[in-house]
């Protein structure tokens, strides 16, 4: 079975690294990937980041661009880059190469009133609200480690990229960095706010607002992430640890109040179980007992893990300095489809029951309409896949039940005071596009009804824990019995198969899994954690290009496939500079607050008013008298530790020091936009509540006020990419429980009336 883009062309052009992972994802999915080098770069001795993008792609001159660019399908293109030849752009590239899928990424996007403004991953992260939550109140923020704009970014190019190839007509893709955060990560946080709910706020090693424990707690070798939102999950807790005493104690007689006034007090009472365990007692208790909870891992632990090693999930390479591993892919069913072979033979030879071939789409904005998704996924991580390819046009039926209820159904009411299953603004955004069909799964005649659905459909998606589909009877070897070139994506936390398939986790702890929340601290502090649900849009994004990947080989070879998706290996994927750093050298990574090998000042700086902040990043002796020149050129600004680059990182503390006295006296908005339009990366520290008004993310339209007839008009976020100049839009809002019950049943099945009320009466629709 051949890799899923073999025979598609790609070429690499520019600097940034976002297109170096967009190209990466292809490649290992069966792409040639050429890499044009511009300038000087091919002297330049490659970095750990650009070591770990490199594999699976062949380099050449700019002498041969248009021989490349002569073979291949899809252009990737960074369209600032100060090292770009004069006047090679994606514009000029895409109206040279109509027939080529052109995909421009920027920081901000080819048009707004910022889109020519400095940018880097850490002014990215504050401005789109990821850093804002992260940290200590009272302290500097933090952010995500290690560069992840380069990750998101690039996984959202090679998604729009490959989208585009199934028109079978060349498009000008321009997809906007801030955009890519503001939207998947952000956009959910959007929608709260514009009710007033959910307003990040640091909490160190715990998140607030949420019920006690959800937090990151000292063990005998380290720490171990803990999560216990359900009561269930609490007493289980409890008991597993021997305190089951501590169900009437007054601290906990309101978690929520427990996690936000009384945190210290309470860890104080369940620590001391952890420190006498090691991490690797408190995860099989955690097994046995049935309970979310995962190591945070260090890096070492991750490349020796027997779970990882069992799945094959590293990748050798030759560099200079020898042969070495580096991250692989979070779906080798698709990448390493010899062995899916040896495992999974052929379906035998039958009719198809689905839909039937169909002709190029004309909208290029929908290039997967005529295809149909019956959708399982639930929660934040199981959702996104869904609504993307709604938006790109695909029919997509939610499969839903109040037994149990989508956590993204439940929540506080915003109309009333009773609970409503249709007032959650993230719901409202996730699964926008989306049809629902209610039914009970755990009824005896649901089976044969969806596994009807299924023979009728392209894709199924689900997110359960391994081996409930198949309790169902809607496994795969079931399913494609009855549509033989379906493409299944079964998205669980650490795969289907290993060691730890049978682990219980959230977003939070998948990054304590991969190693992300061990690098989250001050520096000589302990460790903090990113305490966000960073690991669920970043799995569903991963998942959504395998999809789309896996259905472009259906499309070549009439062949379907079975995705065995591990979130815990996405998270690792977004770790590929510190995997190859280590692999180099042996480092040992620990938190480092916001510091940078090769920038300073970089960090997050205090402004005029209460937490208020703007990141600040320089990387050159001329953004350095720039920033002095914006701050009025303080005297201690021309001193010696400040002369060069080398002098500046040698007193990067003084200096942090001496600069937030300077930072202090302006307004984080204004002082931002005067350095990031001058050169300096920077950008205020903003919330949820200020993205729906910022200038440029109105400027690309990034948020749609969609009509919902229980809560009005609220905000949804777009896909962060436009294609020929537009924005794709918000074609239907979220879905009512079972509001399409009706349509699937008679217009997609075609059962008559009398079949519809019997199957109702039977309570399977419930």
């Amino acid at each position: 079975m051949q890799r899923p883009l073999a025979g598609v062309g790609v070429v690499e052009i520019g600097a940034p690294r976002a297109i170096g992972y967009a190209g990466r994802l292809l490649a290992d999915l069966g792409a040639t990937v050429t890499c044009v080098e511009v300038g000087d770069r091919k002297q330049d001795a490659p970095g750990a980041l650009e070591i770990g993008l490199s594999a699976n792609k062949t380099r050449v001159a700019m002498d041969a661009l248009h021989d490349v660019l002569a073979s291949s399908q899809i252009v990737l293109i960074g369209s600032m880059t100060a090292t770009a030849p004069d006047g090679l752009t994606a514009a000029r590239l895409a109206a040279e190469w109509p027939d080529s899928v052109v995909v421009s990424v920027s920081a901000f996007g080819l048009h707004g009133p910022t889109s020519r403004w400095a940018a880097n991953d850490l002014s990215l992260q504050a401005q789109s609200g990821i850093s804002i939550g992260i940290g200590l109140p009272g302290q500097p923020p933090l952010k995500l480690p290690g560069e992840q704009t380069t990750f998101q970014a690039g996984v959202c190019a090679a998604i729009a990229a490959l989208g585009a190839l199934f028109t079978g007509r060349g498009a000008l893709i321009d997809l906007a960095a801030l955009d890519v955060w503001a939207s998947f990560y952000s956009g959910v946080e959007v929608a709260m706010a514009h009710f007033g709910r959910h307003s990040k706020q640091r909490a160190g090693h715990r998140v607030s607002g949420q019920p006690y424990p959800r937090t990151l707690l000292r063990c005998k070798d380290g720490y171990f992430a803990i999560q216990c939102g359900e009561s269930r999950h609490w007493q289980l807790f409890l008991r597993m640890i021997a305190r089951e005493d501590l169900l009437a104690h007054p601290l906990f007689a309101n978690r929520f109040k427990a996690n936000d006034q009384h945190g210290d007090a309470c860890d104080a009472l369940i620590q001391p179980w952890f420190l006498e365990r090691t991490k690797e007692e408190i995860l099989q208790a955690c097994l046995a007992h049935r309970i979310p909870g995962a190591p945070v891992y260090e890096l070492r632990e991750i490349i020796a893990h027997p779970h990882l090693r069992s799945r094959d999930y590293f990748t050798a390479i030759d560099t200079p300095a020898g042969r070495i591993e580096i991250a692989g892919t979070p779906y080798a069913s698709l990448t390493h489809p010899a062995k899916t072979e040896e495992a999974e033979p052929p379906a035998r030879a039958a009719p198809s029951t689905g839909t039937p071939p169909r002709a190029a789409s004309a909208d290029k904005r929908r290039p997967l309409a005529g295809l149909r998704v019956v959708d399982f996924g639930w929660v934040w991580a199981g959702a996104v896949p869904g609504h993307i390819l709604a938006d790109l046009g695909a029919e997509v039926i939610k499969l839903e039940s109040s037994s149990p209820l989508d956590y993204m159904r439940q929540g506080r009411p915003i109309v009333g005071t009773e609970k409503d299953p249709e007032q959650n603004p993230m719901f409202q955004n996730v699964n926008r596009g989306k049809l629902s069909f209610r039914i009970k799964l755990d009824h005896p005649q649901a089976q044969a009804l969806v596994t009807e659905l299924v023979a009728t459909s392209d894709v199924v998606i689900e997110n359960f824990s391994p081996g409930v589909m198949e309790k169902f009877g809607l496994g795969y070897a079931a399913l494609r019995r009855a549509r033989p070139d379906l493409v299944m994506c079964s998205m669980s936390a650490v795969g289907q198969g290993g060691p730890l398939s049978g682990i219980r986790t959230y977003a939070t702890m998948i990054a304590s899994l991969a190693g992300l929340d061990g690098l989250v601290g001050y520096p000589g502090g302990r460790v903090l954690g990113s305490q966000s649900s960073y690991a669920d849009p970043n799995a569903s994004l991963h998942a959504t290009l395998a999809i789309l990947a896996a259905l472009w080989r259906r499309r070549q070879t009439g062949q379907g496939a079975h995705i065995d998706f591990s979130q815990w290996e996405a998270a690792v994927s977004v770790m590929a500079e510190q995997i190859v750093e280590h692999a180099r050298g042996g480092r040992v990574h620990t938190p480092g607050g916001t510091r940078h090998a090769c920038n300073a000042p970089h960090g997050h700086y205090p402004a005029r008013g209460e937490d208020k902040w703007v990141a600040i990043s320089v990387e050159s002796d001329a953004q350095w008298r720039t920033l002095a020149t914006v701050l009025g050129n303080a005297s201690w600004m021309a001193s010696d530790i400040c002369a060069t680059q080398a002098d500046r990182l040698a007193h990067a503390a003084e200096i942090d020091r001496q600069l937030a006295q300077e930072t202090c006296k302006h307004e984080a908005t204004s002082l931002a936009a005067a350095l990031a339009a001058a050169g300096v990366a920077a950008a205020p520290l903003n919330d949820a509540a200020q993205l729906a008004g910022n200038a440029q993310l109105r400027a690309r339209t990034l948020f749609e006020m969609v009509d919902h007839p229980v809560l009005g008009a609220l905000p949804v976020y777009r896909l962060p990419w436009h294609i020929d100049h537009e924005a794709i839009p918000i074609t239907r809002r979220a879905p009512l429980i079972g509001e399409h019950n009706r349509y699937v049943l008679h217009e997609v099945l075609g059962y008559p009336e009398a079949r519809i009320n019997a199957l109702a009466e039977t309570g399977l629709f419930t």
